[in-house]
């Protein structure tokens, strides 16, 4: 098979994931991103408290609470799972979900994250949150890493010892740097880019686990 056609499979099984967000009431394709995430990592398992920073417009909340509620019903337990999303952008009501509507660069945003979670570690923080791409690839990389770090400095305030954090990076010259200071906080971290990925897309997944002491 030539290029042409390899390439032409691939965007095809691409656009099936956009038809079956629509299909199943997924806000975005994305949230087959997150799933392939956990299939890979199983990061869901025992999660009953989530944070879900830059999650307009809710796809991975969506997901999320679909887990939280399978690990409710598989284990019986009688707990109130506390997950809450957090974005600039307002999002549609999601049920079992709370929303805060503000910048994670804000001072305010670790107070008010201990209020919500009750001044307790958590179990789980993914983040899809990406910037408003200007076509500069080195600048755009530069400044999603500087998201990354925002969202780094918040995990290792509010993740329980054990717990993963999901978060995404532009692949460039920027990255090794980063992956390395995440790599003297978290135990285990891995790079990863889900099938459903669009082809032409530079993003990657970090898949850190277990916080350092």
């Amino acid at each position: 098979m030539n290029y042409m056609g390899k390439k032409w499979i691939k965007e095809h099984k691409k656009e099936h994931y956009y038809k079956n967000a629509k299909r199943y009431g997924y806000r975005a394709r994305s949230a087959y991103k997150l799933i392939q995430i956990n299939r890979k990592f199983n990061i869901f398992k025992n999660v009953y408290s989530l944070l879900d920073l830059g999650c307009a417009p809710g796809s991975w909340l969506q997901i999320s609470i679909d887990f939280i509620s399978d690990n409710l019903k598989k284990t019986k337990k009688k707990i109130k799972p506390k997950i809450l999303g957090i974005d600039l952008k307002k999002i549609t009501p999601i049920n079992g979900v709370d929303f805060l509507q503000m910048d994670i660069h804000d001072k305010s945003l670790q107070m008010k994250l201990n209020e919500f979670f009750d001044n307790k570690k958590i179990d789980l923080i993914i983040s899809d949150c990406s910037i408003k791409k200007t076509g500069n690839k080195t600048l755009d990389q530069v400044s999603q890493i500087k998201i990354c770090d925002r969202i780094l400095e918040i995990a290792i305030n509010l993740l329980k010892k054990n717990s993963f954090l999901i978060l995404k990076c532009f692949e460039g010259s920027e990255v090794p740097k980063f992956l390395k200071s995440v790599k003297e906080k978290f135990h285990k971290v891995r790079k990863f880019i889900p099938e459903a990925t669009r082809s032409r897309s530079n993003e990657i997944f970090l898949v850190c686990q277990s916080i350092l002491p």
